[in-house]
């Protein structure tokens, strides 16, 4: 394993001691820089962290997500252009409607919804990207690419709430391109997942430990299952997706209290998914007892859950409030130490590479490259995957992204309580 390099990160640098509950043998590290805005960042600052079976390969994650987040974060005027839909059309331009990129059902513009509907004479800024199912270029809404976007350039509407979905660094731009592909399948698997869970619950193989133990020889899956500290479920998603995924609930004590943690992955291994799964539920447990404690008024028990408003907030519930995890049929089946295997099930067909992409039958995969010089010169590469009419995940439980679960009418989704997703 080459180490990335890390000059690039004006900031701080720390290995993360290795909590008892966690398994020999697994090491993390966190990455900050602050003062972003002074090299023409979006932002102010920008943390990332990582988790590995070695303290480089976890200094290499947080140096790769602290880079995918500044790459996201620069804007240049240069790569836009700012016409409305209808100037794109006579123009002759290839683009695709901005409705596409806004994941919002119409039934959700209330009078206090937050984001503005779009107009056809809007004037935004685009951005052109290259759809790699036929390498044709196709501008995009530059709101869709950048994190965060400025909104100064959209004469200051905001049409959605943002996500780092599809945002993947590599050493090259293919191994970013596919990072950031397998991301936007995983979210877009996991929204169906959790969403309709009361369905989806009786159609999954779900997995103990014991059983993880018995089915899997690889060496890293049982480095990560044989710990009797913790306590792990693991949901296959094999009859929701063409690519493997796979999602872990783990549970550890802390302080007389029972906290969760998650993960999930879509890799085109079943053992790398497994993998990536569960080292990202281990991930967690530092993050779920670093904001176990923030203020008794960060997060509130409130009907309608309304300052469930961030990732962190969405991540924390169930550990806030863990009474309510007896509503979630996914969560309720985490808790049990039981197996289960659906009957008579049917299990999607499953792609092994990158090169079996066609076979999804997908129009547009897009790629838009984000790196800027200060990153290439690093050897890494950053861009945006987009996959339009997928699923992504929202931080805010009050504004879930509805358009594309394509809900039937009176369909009862699981939209009560916040998913828990990190």
């Amino acid at each position: 394993m080459i180490a990335l390099k890390d000059d690039l990160i004006h900031g701080n640098q720390f290995q993360i001691p290795t909590r008892r509950c966690l398994p020999a043998g697994l090491f993390q590290s966190y990455v900050e820089a602050t003062h972003l805005d002074m090299l023409a960042s979006n932002t102010y600052m920008i943390q990332g962290s990582g988790i590995g079976f070695s303290q480089g390969e976890a200094t290499n994650s947080a140096i790769g997500e602290w880079t995918e987040r500044y790459a996201a974060s620069h804007q240049d005027i240069q790569d836009l252009v700012f016409v409305s839909e209808s100037d794109m059309r006579s123009q002759g331009k290839n683009f695709i409607p901005v409705e596409t990129f806004i994941p919002y059902a119409p039934e959700q513009y209330t009078l206090d919804f937050p984001y503005q509907k779009w107009e056809p004479d809007d004037v935004i800024s685009w951005i052109k990207s290259e759809n790699v199912i036929n390498q044709q270029s196709v501008w995009v809404p530059a709101f869709a690419v950048h994190l965060p976007h400025n909104t100064d350039w959209d004469s200051k509407k905001n049409y959605a709430l943002q996500t780092s979905t599809g945002i993947s660094a590599g050493k090259n731009i293919h191994d970013a391109t596919v990072g950031g592909f397998l991301e936007c399948a995983e979210r877009n698997v996991f929204a169906e997942f959790w969403y309709r869970q009361d369905h989806w619950i009786k159609h999954i193989p779900m997995l103990n430990q014991k059983e993880v133990l018995a089915s899997f020889e690889h060496p890293k899956i049982k480095q990560l299952f044989d710990n009797n500290r913790v306590q792990i479920k693991l949901f296959d998603l094999s009859p929701l997706s063409p690519i493997e995924t796979h999602v872990v609930v783990l549970f550890f004590p802390y302080k007389g209290q029972l906290f969760q943690s998650m993960g999930c992955a879509c890799r085109f291994s079943k053992e790398e998914s497994i993998i990536k799964a569960c080292l990202e539920a281990y991930q967690g447990v530092e993050y779920a007892i670093g904001l176990s404690q923030k203020p008794e008024e960060w997060i509130d028990n409130l009907p309608g859950f309304d300052s469930i408003n961030s990732f962190d907030k969405h991540f924390a519930f169930y550990n806030r409030f863990p009474q309510w995890r007896k509503k979630s049929a996914i969560l309720q089946a985490a808790l049990s130490t039981e197996s289960h295997f659906p009957e008579n099930e049917r299990i999607k067909p499953k792609i092994q590479s990158w090169n079996e992409i066609n076979q999804l039958d997908l129009n547009h995969i897009l790629v838009v490259p984000l790196s800027t010089e200060d990153v290439q010169s690093q050897g890494m590469e950053v861009v945006r995957v987009i996959v339009p009419h997928w699923n992504l995940l929202t931080g805010v439980h009050r504004q879930p992204f509805l358009k594309y679960l394509r809900a039937e009418p009176n369909e009862n989704l699981f939209l009560t309580y916040p998913h828990p997703f990190p």
